[in-house]
């Protein structure tokens, strides 16, 4: 029978293949594949005086590490017409916080956030469906 290792506290170890140094590792080098910087939005609406309301987008985090990747195109037809949606996934850092209410500012335009992938064990980046 093989002996249980522990950690330093004499606790039993309960993964031995990745250990949190591990994971800090593999998340800093992910950080490195991530050549685009984007800034990420959030919607405010405020009391517009005469019982509505007007909506302002604010930058709540700037210049953050990412990737942009164009992963294909939805087609729809419209008044006869053949309209293109491109799908794009966006990366970030897998402590980067960002909601699906969001969008993201990129170089290449404005991208609004359609679904979060978050939450996983052993999390390394964070993707957004955009």
């Amino acid at each position: 029978m093989t002996p249980v290792q522990a950690n330093t506290d004499g606790t039993p170890m309960v993964n031995k293949l990745l250990q949190l140094n591990d994971l800090t590792y593999m998340r800093s080098e992910a950080k490195l594949a991530m050549p685009d910087t984007v800034n990420v939005q959030r919607m405010a609406q405020t009391a517009d005086g005469q019982g509505g309301f007007t909506t302002e987008w604010s930058n709540v985090y700037q210049n953050i590490p990412a990737r942009l990747t164009a992963t294909g195109s939805a087609e729809s037809l419209t008044a006869g017409r053949i309209n293109l949606q491109p799908d794009f996934m966006l990366t970030v850092a897998s402590d980067q916080s960002i909601e699906e209410t969001d969008r993201v500012v990129h170089v290449s335009g404005t991208y609004e956030v359609q679904s979060v992938d978050d939450g996983k064990s052993w999390q390394l980046t964070t993707r957004c469906q955009m």
